[in-house]
């Protein structure tokens, strides 16, 4: 397989593996690998079927053994119809979650039971174009362990979003010696040893993209165009936005803590100085008790703060909860495999939570 990129296709951050490491790593791929394509979907009725066809099309023309797992994540329409229409002529694997646990929960369930020796993640709504997948596959090949997608334009979105954006991944970052790069997408390929790291994380907050980037191996960012969805409105709006860069931000940075120390402490020495300048009039220039809008701003507004403060500690108090309760990460209500799947001696099935 041809291991250079396309022209228009390039690397989006600093490429700083050594190059021993990789000619290392590139030595022991397999020269006939196993590749799993994890496919989350919820109510992707009018994708999923096109996208499975598609990618079986694409790897079997590149003679590339395939195994293809979608996770149904409780859709509520016809998406498992569409899946097992095509169970006994695709090699295919329909896992399906007893609920919706959310998209990372889906892709944590695929993981699991991922038996390649590499493992495309990929979306069903052809946002990211499967065509691309040979060049990152082949990235693979020359040693690199995760080789993902980095977006290349938000020009589509609007001024809000973006900013927004730009002041989570600042957010994530400040002050951490392993900083997430920015505008990362879940559509990438990881080699085994990633799958097992990753299988080995016990958190149930999950954020994915932070895992990705904690476990360490080498990686390689490739700059991605984002297309259109072919089919439906995405199920992933503002609120599911927030609740994600919550649970990244509380799970791998401390920095809403540490900021809001600092707060209180400029509070805290605003408040001192303004006392100062309170007995220095009075002893000066006498006192004939002004100040009753001052002194209801300056409790408003710190009442504001003490809550606010609450709030961001409550945040981490709900997280250290829900991960001591040692819950399942999910459920599995069914496996259905095709009678095509490939089997692979070296690596035995590996099955997620029932």
């Amino acid at each position: 397989m041809k291991t250079d990129l396309p022209s228009w296709l390039s690397p989006a951050v600093k490429d700083t593996e050594p190059r021993f490491i990789l000619q290392a790593r590139a030595a022991e791929r397999p020269a006939d690998p196993l590749v799993s394509v994890l496919i989350p979907a919820f109510n992707e009725q009018g994708n999923v079927g096109s996208m499975l066809e598609t990618l079986h099309q694409l790897l079997g023309g590149l003679g590339l053994r395939h195994e293809l797992i979608v996770i149904d994540d409780g859709s509520r329409d016809a998406t498992v119809e569409r899946v097992l229409e095509l169970v006994d002529r695709l090699p295919l694997t329909l896992v399906q979650l007893s609920r919706n646990f959310g998209k990372e929960v889906a892709l944590s369930a695929g993981i699991a039971e991922a038996r390649g020796d590499l493992a495309v993640l990929l979306d069903c709504d052809f946002q990211h174009p499967p065509e691309l997948i040979p060049s990152f596959i082949a990235q693979w090949r020359r040693g690199y362990d995760m080789v993902y997608a980095v977006r290349e334009s938000r020009a589509d979105e609007s001024l809000a979003k973006r900013a927004l954006t730009s002041a989570f991944y600042a957010l994530l970052n400040f002050g951490e010696r392993n900083k997430i790069p920015e505008n990362t997408q879940d559509f990438r390929v990881l080699d085994r040893c990633m799958l097992d790291a990753l299988k080995q994380m016990p958190e149930r907050n999950r954020f994915m993209k932070g895992l990705y980037n904690w476990v360490g191996f080498t990686r390689l960012g490739l700059s991605v165009r984002t297309d259109a969805r072919r089919d439906g409105s995405s199920s992933f709006n503002f609120g599911s936005l927030f609740r994600l860069a919550a649970t990244g931000l509380t799970a791998f940075s401390n920095v809403p803590l540490r900021l809001w120390t600092v707060v209180g402490g400029a509070i805290s020495l605003a408040s001192i100085a303004y006392a100062l300048y309170i007995v220095i009039e009075t002893l000066f220039f006498g006192n004939d008790a002004r100040g009753w809008p001052t002194l209801v701003v300056a409790v408003t507004f710190l009442g504001g703060v003490q809550l606010l403060s609450i709030g961001i500690l409550g945040e981490y108090i709900g997280r250290i909860f829900t991960e001591v309760k040692q819950r399942p990460h999910y459920f599995v209500a069914r496996v259905t495999r095709s009678p095509h799947h490939p089997h692979h001696p070296h690596h035995p099935p590996a099955g997620g939570a029932e």
